[in-house]
Formats: C-alpha cells, sequence, structure tokens
C-alpha cells in the first residue's frame, strides 16, 4: 500500500508558493484563506490541518506569534525553491560594503 499524496499536495503546493510570494511578511494560511470556496468539505479541511502540522513538524515553515493562522517560510521552506538564504544575504552584504 501506498501514501496518497493527494489532498497532502493540494494544500502544500498553495501554502509554500503563497509564503514565497509574500517572504518575509507572516501569510495567513488557514483553511479559509487559502479555499474560501471549500468551506464544507471537513475531509479537506482536515488534510489541510494536517498538512500545516507537518511542514510545521519539518521545520519548512514557523509560526508567526501574531496570528493564528500566519506563517513564514523558514530556510528549509526557501530551499525548496531552490534557493538558499544565507548565500543571499552573503551576497547582500559584499555587495553592500563596496557601496559603503
Amino acid at each position: 500500500m501506498g501514501v496518497n499524496f493527494s489532498q497532502f499536495d493540494e494544500s502544500s503546493v498553495v501554502i509554500l508558493k503563497r509564503l514565497a510570494l509574500h517572504f518575509p511578511s507572516p501569510t495567513e494560511i488557514g483553511f479559509n484563506d487559502v479555499f474560501p470556496e471549500s468551506e464544507a468539505e471537513i475531509d479537506k479541511r482536515a488534510a489541510h490541518i494536517g498538512t500545516l502540522a507537518f511542514l510545521r513538524h519539518e521545520d519548512l515553515i514557523a509560526h508567526d506569534v501574531g496570528s493564528a493562522s500566519s506563517f513564514i517560510l523558514t530556510r528549509k521552506g526557501i530551499a525548496l525553491f531552490n534557493e538558499d538564504i544565507f548565500q543571499h544575504i552573503k551576497n547582500q552584504l559584499n555587495s553592500e560594503v563596496d557601496s559603503i
């Protein structure tokens, strides 16, 4: 028996893309924020909550203390987009040295 990723895929892709789009600002990604047209779908809501729990547990996203459903991408989450935040910061610091 294999793992059924379909519901996880649906939520995780929307969550991660939304957080990347708004990085580094904390962004609301609760079920009603992401799937407003699916409010009555209990199974979809449960899968979304489980997806958030998994992404948090794996340190791909971090919870913003200001809101129950507000999150940001972590270094690991950013790496999923083939980006290295530390290298980016180093590059910015090195380019700023020239302009100081």
